[in-house]
């Protein structure tokens, strides 16, 4: 595997979940280049000192072990530095003609032995492998602090240096009630989930919320949901309790949520 396949996983475990990066960058508050760069394997473009944080909050917000991903990180980054260090212990210098030797035009080239050139080419493949080892480690160089950075400071310290966004978000579903809405639906979460609403088959918002958010919305005839992690949320239908729409963990899709209660899909 390489760092490169390491994002892609990372990207299809998100896509599974059907989940835009937009969502996700709302949620963690990481800018969406980084993590565009987190799923392409371009971490030397990152803030090395925070790569670790971006990965446990990217994992946490997709469902995913933290743990378990930051293990397969680090093992990536081994095989990388082990794999450069073997190159660079093959590689010996080649050796220089005596300057006794008298010179000689430019075809003495086409008597060079096969080691040497065999030893050339394992030189340059070194000093390659090299290069890509300090561009693509996240190892800190060193005499940098290696103490736990708080996220919100690793946070703001990426919005700095990322500046302004260029991505256009999802407009939000608008929280005015017109007149003509007889349906309002308010959800509290417990913990982190994802959330997708459709509401009167017509405006739709999609939603990564975490621990202790409130939002509501209206809607003429009924609401459309699907959602990650459905224990960790209840809502109310016009004040009227309706309880968890699953369990911790699960995934439901497309609960309709009417006038009459929840029905779900059958």
């Amino acid at each position: 595997m390489s760092l490169e396949s390491f994002g892609r996983q990372l990207r299809t475990s998100r896509e599974q979940k059907q989940m835009n990066l937009a969502a996700i960058s709302d949620a963690t508050r990481i800018n969406q280049k980084f993590l565009e760069a987190i799923e392409s394997g371009k971490f030397s473009i990152l803030p090395q000192a925070y790569i670790r944080a971006f990965i446990r909050a990217y994992a946490k917000a997709v469902d995913l072990d933290p743990d378990e991903v930051i293990r397969r990180y680090d093992e990536e980054n081994r095989e990388i530095q082990n794999v450069a260090e073997q190159w660079v212990a093959r590689a010996r210098p080649v050796a220089v003609a005596s300057p006794d030797v008298p010179k000689q035009s430019l075809p003495v080239l086409q008597h060079v032995k096969h080691r040497e050139l065999l030893l050339l080419g394992l030189t340059v493949f070194a000093i390659a492998a090299v290069v890509y080892l300090s561009s693509n480690t996240a190892d800190p160089v060193p005499g940098e602090n290696l103490r736990e950075v708080p996220f919100d400071a690793v946070v703001r310290e990426s919005e700095a240096a990322a500046g302004p966004e260029e991505e256009v978000r999802p407009a939000a579903v608008p929280l005015a009630t017109p007149a003509a809405d007889s349906l309002r639906l308010e959800i509290t979460t417990l913990d982190s989930l994802w959330m997708r609403i459709v509401i009167d088959d017509a405006r739709k918002g999609e939603y990564l919320f975490g621990p202790n958010r409130k939002r509501s919305w209206v809607a003429k005839d009924r609401f459309t949901i699907s959602m990650g992690n459905a224990g960790n949320a209840t809502f109310r239908l016009n004040g009227k309790d309706l309880g968890a729409l699953g369990r911790r963990g699960a995934v439901e899709r497309d609960i309709l949520i009417t006038n009459d209660g929840i029905h779900r899909q059958q």
